[in-house]
């Protein structure tokens, strides 16, 4: 008999469902008025696209990522591509306000919207948690204002990919709280591990067809995870860590990665916490003119530019100073590391600078 959700109130999970039954959830996350983002093939890539259906959803295909290098190829599992979340809730673009011909400021309308992310991953679901310290907490509108009604479906990782490092960062591969709803695919089987993680995750997933989940199949989803824990680990912990990095400030090694270094950004651009803006102005041939926030970099030549000089000229120092902040001064500012393990920058680095070897080289050193 199917449960209702008041036979399972106070029960989270783990249960069983059949695959199929993914399908049933999304629909009723779209009954419920929601707009759902998840991962989608786009160009040979994996892009964060909205979904009106599920088959839009990408399936039998495997991310393989190294550092420089992303491609797609037939496989059972996949792990992310260049988006995360930050692309909805804190967009590349978005106009401040339009000034009029006439001098009038005009604010734009953004409308309370409900979304959905479905089968975004761990370390995705921990950069969310940290926005909610930074844009949350300095009280971004924008932010807060889809924040408000966003659900989460968390896809957990069973093969964490060779950029991977969330182990270690404590995000991944299992999502442990701030979600809705998190699933795990049991590999060359037909079922799923499903639980929920709040009230309204405990009510969509009432409405499937639940199962207990057995002894056995139980002891292979946790040796699942076990495995994928060892596989996503970074060469280095985070003992001290923080304290260890600021005493090798003054490290050589920094100016030896800028001889690789091209000052793109990508890393940047890619990083689902990074949080830097710049703010311009942008006249119309109609007399109007509007006002832009833009993501900006660190690692950008003009980011540390002032009037009547340059706090970071050397591009060595610009990458010292987003090491340090990832993994040195967000801990002073926000409490937590800046950096959630995903290995975006590693994988979308032209020069392939694997950030965990730049830190494992830096502790020897």
């Amino acid at each position: 008999m199917q449960p209702t959700y008041g036979d399972i109130s106070m029960f989270t999970g783990p249960f069983l469902i059949e695959r199929n039954e993914l399908r049933k959830l999304f629909d009723l996350i779209i009954s419920m008025g929601y707009r759902i983002i998840g991962p989608k093939v786009v160009n040979e890539i994996l892009r964060l696209e909205y979904l009106s259906n599920y088959d839009e959803l990408a399936s039998g295909i495997e991310d393989v990522q190294k550092p420089g290098s992303y491609k797609l190829r037939n496989g059972e599992f996949f792990r992310h591509g260049p988006d995360s979340p930050k692309r909805y809730l804190y967009p590349s673009n978005l106009t401040l306000f339009r000034l009029t011909r006439d001098w009038r400021i005009e604010l734009p309308r953004h409308e309370e919207t409900k979304l959905a992310f479905f089968g975004i991953k761990p370390c995705d679901l921990s950069s969310i948690m940290i926005m909610d310290r930074v844009q949350g907490g300095l009280g971004d509108e924008y932010y807060l204002r889809l924040r408000r009604n966003l659900l989460l479906v968390v896809e957990n990782c069973i093969k964490p990919g060779n950029t991977c490092f969330c182990a270690t960062m404590g995000t991944g591969p299992k999502a442990r709280s701030g979600f809705d709803v998190a699933y795990t695919q049991l590999p060359g089987k037909n079922m799923v591990v499903i639980e929920s993680g709040s009230e309204i995750g405990t009510k969509l997933i009432s409405n499937l067809d639940l199962r207990p989940i057995d002894d056995t199949t139980y002891k292979e989803y946790v040796n699942l995870i076990d495995e994928a824990y060892k596989r996503a680990k970074a060469p280095f912990n985070l003992d001290n860590l923080p304290e260890k990095l600021e005493m090798r400030i003054k490290s050589s090694i920094f100016k030896e990665i800028a001889e690789r270094c091209i000052g793109c950004a990508n890393c940047n651009m890619v990083c689902p916490t990074c949080f830097c803006f710049d703010v311009i102005d942008v006249p119309e041939l109609d007399g109007s003119a509007k006002r832009i926030r833009v993501w900006d970099g660190c690692l950008n030549y003009s980011y540390a530019e002032v009037a009547g000089g340059h706090f970071r000229p050397d591009l060595w120092a610009r990458y010292r100073h987003w090491l340090l902040h990832k993994f040195v001064y967000w801990i002073k500012q926000f409490g937590t590391f800046g950096c959630v393990g995903c290995g975006r920058c590693i994988t979308w680095c032209p020069a392939g600078i694997d950030i965990r070897d730049v830190i494992s080289r830096l502790l020897r050193r």
